[in-house]
């Protein structure tokens, strides 16, 4: 169950089941998260953005132009599918960048992946100027219950409620924070005609939304 050895590692190479970047529901799913962040006032002040656990590119493509977007995954075959420019093979907990190389680091639904979530958030926290962004799975969406339970690359999904969040971000930047559940929209499985009825619905949504935020200010 580790993304970056062991019996998952081919899975990850050859790209799971996800789909590309430029799908019609992920761009809406992308597009509809990322300008949340925009609208919390969490990108204005960005310039360069390292995105950790990027693979093939759902989190790194569609950022602001303004922002310099480096893609980092461990696993080369999904990062070759990557579209931004930059990209670096890298494992979450040994990232080959110097501290506060980046204003903003971020991870959109990696932590569950790895063996070791609070040895990524202390290194990502490490190369951070000025904040973490994080997105998790919530354990108590319907969809993810699913996927946890049939899907083993996903089964450490259901581990992840918002007091496991508070403590994995505590436990790696000291900092205490308050995961806000946010989006309805499953970007790999959602039918597109579904999908545009959806994010026309608020992006906060108590209890079943699919995703738990974080985002760990340094200053």
């Amino acid at each position: 169950m580790n993304r970056e050895a062991g019996g998952q590692q081919e899975f990850w190479e050859t790209g799971g089941l996800y789909r590309k970047s430029d799908h019609p529901v992920v761009e809406l799913f992308a597009r509809q998260r990322v300008d949340y962040l925009a609208k919390r006032g969490l990108l204005g002040d960005v310039r360069s953005l390292l995105d950790v656990g990027a693979g093939s590119g759902f989190s790194s493509a569609y950022y602001p132009d303004s922002i310099r977007v480096v893609a980092s995954d461990h696993a080369a075959g999904m990062l070759a599918g990557n579209p931004v420019r930059d990209r670096v093979r890298a494992s979450a907990t040994h990232l080959p960048f110097a501290d506060g190389a980046f204003d903003v680091v971020g991870c959109w639904e990696l932590l569950h992946h790895l063996d070791d979530p609070v040895a990524a958030l202390r290194d990502m926290w490490r190369v951070a100027r000025r904040r973490l962004i994080v997105f998790e799975p919530n354990r108590i969406n319907p969809g993810h219950i699913v996927l946890g339970l049939t899907r083993e690359e996903e089964r450490k999904s259901l581990l992840f409620s918002p007091g496991h969040v508070r403590r994995l971000v505590r436990a790696a930047t000291g900092r205490a924070v308050r995961p806000q559940r946010c989006g309805l929209l499953f970007p790999n499985v959602t039918p597109l005609a579904l999908a545009r009825l959806l994010v026309r619905l608020p992006y906060r949504v108590p209890l079943i939304a699919i995703s738990q935020l974080v985002v760990v200010e340094k200053s």
